[in-house]
């Protein structure tokens, strides 16, 4: 069994290698003459076989960085990316310093024609000087507290309408020394009664008002109604019997 020593192959090897390049060495050159050794012409091939390559080397140090390339040519537009989800609402910003006035801008257009600034009137308030003894026939109130437009007539005790609209009326009496049944009348048709009975001895107060809607030329009064001795409106110095009306508005058509 034979032993083999790494120091011992590695110089068997090296003289196998010696005694390989000595005789290439003899042939490299050819003698001119005595003393001169000429070089062998190129493309000779030398009589001598190459040795066993050698281990590799350890890797370098790696080189210093390149120096950085020109920019390339701008590429082609992509595709527009999905949509991203809608973020927090932020946090509301300062109020900006207040901008410069604008121009006037362009004139509207005209409106509709508006109701004509001429104010229409209608009222009266009347009351009686003496008390009533006659029964279904107008109530005649010749006490005359207002009636500038002269639509009451104190001859017939009659309202008459000349301004189309919705009327107010009213009325107060005081009730003495018998009943009272007293009803507003407007073109023949009784609209609101009222009765009150008498109190022996004593003074009492009957009243009532009541919204009219108004065509030219229609009437509206006060009388005492039924067949029985029910005529108990009353007036003197000291105590009134009213009757009252005026236009809330007109009518526009």
């Amino acid at each position: 069994m034979q032993i083999w020593v790494p120091g011992l192959r590695m110089l068997l090897l090296r003289a196998v290698l010696l005694l390989l390049v000595l005789p290439a060495h003899g042939q490299d050159s050819v003698a001119e003459g005595p003393g001169v050794l000429l070089p062998l012409p190129k493309g000779a091939c030398p009589g001598w076989m190459a040795g066993i390559p050698g281990h590799p080397g350890h890797n370098g140090t790696p080189g210093r960085d390149g120096r950085d390339g020109t920019p390339g040519e701008k590429g082609e537009k992509g595709d527009p990316g999905l949509v991203g989800p809608k973020g927090d609402t932020g946090e509301t910003g300062v109020t900006g310093v207040e901008g410069p006035r604008g121009f006037p801008g362009t004139p509207g257009r005209k409106g509709e024609p508006g109701e004509s600034a001429y104010v229409h009137r209608s009222a009266f308030s009347v009351g009686l000087e003496s008390r009533i003894t006659v029964p279904n026939v107008p109530i005649r109130f010749t006490k005359i507290f207002y009636n500038l437009q002269n639509h009451y007539d104190g001859t017939t005790g009659k309202f008459h309408c000349n301004i189309p609209g919705l009327y107010y009326f009213s009325y107060h009496i005081t009730v003495y020394l018998k009943d009272v049944k007293v009803s507003l009348y407007k073109k023949d048709k009784a609209m609101l009664f009222t009765y009150d009975q008498y109190q022996e001895k004593n003074v009492d107060q009957a009243s009532g008002s009541v919204l009219l809607h108004l065509e030219v030329g229609d009437q509206v009064w006060l009388q005492v109604y039924g067949d029985g001795d029910s005529y108990g409106i009353y007036a003197d110095n000291v105590n009134d019997s009213t009757f009252t009306g005026f236009l809330l508005y007109h009518d526009t058509n």
